[in-house]
């Protein structure tokens, strides 16, 4: 289900190198083709403290079962969802305990984490850990009144492709062409800041995205097993290095269509910024204490590209790491537990780095799925698309707790519009993105700018950020 997703950012990238060569061929018309934020919003931005801070979003592709990742632990809410989740459920004696004193659940439920994500216990303990609960892409707010009344929604619920792109996108729910991705408008917004390589504004460590997509930043792309390359220069003398770029430029640029010379101009300056990422790599000592597999592997990389920021200029980054996996129709006790084991595993490694290496306050880490699961059981040991799900928010800039309100899980109750646990979403993500944007340095007056249709919402600021 990623392909549509990827397509989307490849028709993206190529519009944009159309305008690129556009600008090309009318210079005057280089910032109306671009897009740019205007000057005041630049200026704006330019004003932003010194201080380096980071956003690492993990996208769980496949809608992940969050359901079974906070759980009701007390007698009547963990009856309640015993019923519904059948040879799903996790006992009410294994859970662990997400105490929260200030935001008391208003059917007076209290919660516990699935124990396959033990490692964020002492996170969550530590109070550097928000679970935000019932989060979703709409439009404006909606009950089940007024989802059956006509409300305004989202189109094509339940669907991965686009609410993948809505929950990336943030807001933009028509039309692609000419989108862009939350995380890209942020690194357009502080475009100004990173006086240095700007390339690396947006890293990814898992591919195409579409959320880190702007109008003058795009995805710079690591290898998808987070492996850095060391250019050719450590290992040998002399001018080699140089033939080799002289003949990559020769390559490149052995055209005069302004399309192609847009392209090449693009694909150089990929080249040389990674030669410059690795050979400011060189020096930069190991990093231990990351699980296996491939999130452990992504998160370590973009723990390596952190510890030099600061030689590479960089004081605002954000960064895509991704897995796959938990569109579990079926046979989901076989599958399930083992995913949200290897991304807790890995987002607590990252807390202890982060926390041992002084970027503890600056750098927040989130996980996002385009949709959550149904709450009943299907007949073949799995659960199917739905719409309302959790996400967790880590970091120790974080006021860890419980934030949102849980849906009614009663099957066709208030919160139902399936009548197998669809639950629609408390929250908007436009919601959760524009907390993290502000406390990444967006004044509240251009929240607007990163998302759109935040202004449909009574709060922009959710209060899970310090």
């Amino acid at each position: 289900m990623r392909n549509t997703i990827d397509q989307r950012a490849r028709r993206r990238f190529l519009g944009q190198l159309g305008a690129l060569a556009g600008a090309a061929a009318r210079p005057t018309a280089a910032l109306s083709a671009l897009g740019l934020l205007n000057a005041s919003r630049l200026a704006a931005a330019a004003d932003v403290p010194g201080d380096y801070k980071a956003l690492i979003c993990i996208f769980l592709f496949g809608g992940n079962d969050s359901h079974n990742c906070v759980i009701p632990s007390d007698p009547a809410g963990h009856a309640t969802y015993a019923v519904s989740r059948r040879g799903l459920t996790i006992p009410a004696e294994a859970l662990l305990p997400l105490p929260d004193a200030m935001h008391p659940d208003p059917l007076g439920r209290t919660f516990g984490l699935n124990p396959d994500m033990g490692a964020l216990k002492p996170v969550y303990d530590a109070g550097r850990l928000a679970v935000t609960l019932s989060v979703g892409p709409l439009v404006e707010p909606l009950t089940k009144a007024t989802y059956r009344s006509g409300g305004r929604r989202p189109p094509s619920i339940g669907s991965h492709s686009d609410q993948q792109f809505q929950t990336q996108t943030c807001g933009i729910f028509a039309s692609d062409a000419g989108y862009t991705g939350w995380h890209g408008r942020l690194g357009d917004y502080f475009f100004g800041r990173n006086i240095g390589l700007s390339t690396f504004t947006n890293v990814s460590l898992s591919g195409d995205n579409v959320i880190q997509v702007g109008e003058q930043v795009m995805p710079y792309a690591v290898n998808t097993n987070g492996v850095l390359q060391v250019p050719v220069s450590r290992f040998v003398s002399g001018n080699l290095q140089g033939r080799l770029d002289a003949g990559r430029r020769a390559l490149l640029f052995a055209t005069s269509h302004v399309f192609d010379g847009a392209y090449s101009e693009t694909k150089t300056r990929a080249l040389e910024g990674n030669q410059a990422l690795a050979e400011a790599l060189v020096n930069a000592p190991e990093i231990p204490g990351f699980p296996p597999g491939r999130l452990g592997a992504q998160l370590r990389s973009i723990a390596q590209i952190m510890s030099v920021a600061s030689t590479i200029g960089i004081s605002r980054q954000t960064f895509f790491a991704s897995m796959g996996g938990f569109d579990t129709h079926s046979d989901q006790n076989n599958r399930h537990p083992q995913l949200i084991r290897e991304l807790a595993d890995g987002m607590a490694a990252f807390d202890a780095w982060a926390q041992a290496n002084g970027l503890g306050d600056q750098v927040t880490t989130f996980t996002a799925s385009e949709f959550a699961r149904t709450f009943a059981q299907n007949g073949n040991d799995g659960t199917d698309h739905a719409w309302s799900g959790i996400q967790f928010v880590q970091g120790g800039a974080v006021n860890g707790g419980l934030y949102g309100r849980m849906p009614d899980q009663t099957i066709d109750g208030d919160d139902d519009i399936g009548g197998r646990g669809r639950f629609i979403p408390d929250t908007a993500v436009d919601q959760v993105a524009s907390t993290l944007a502000h406390w990444y340095g967006v004044p509240a007056d251009d929240l607007p700018v990163i998302c759109p249709n935040i202004g449909n919402f009574d709060a922009d600021d959710l209060g899970f950020m310090a």
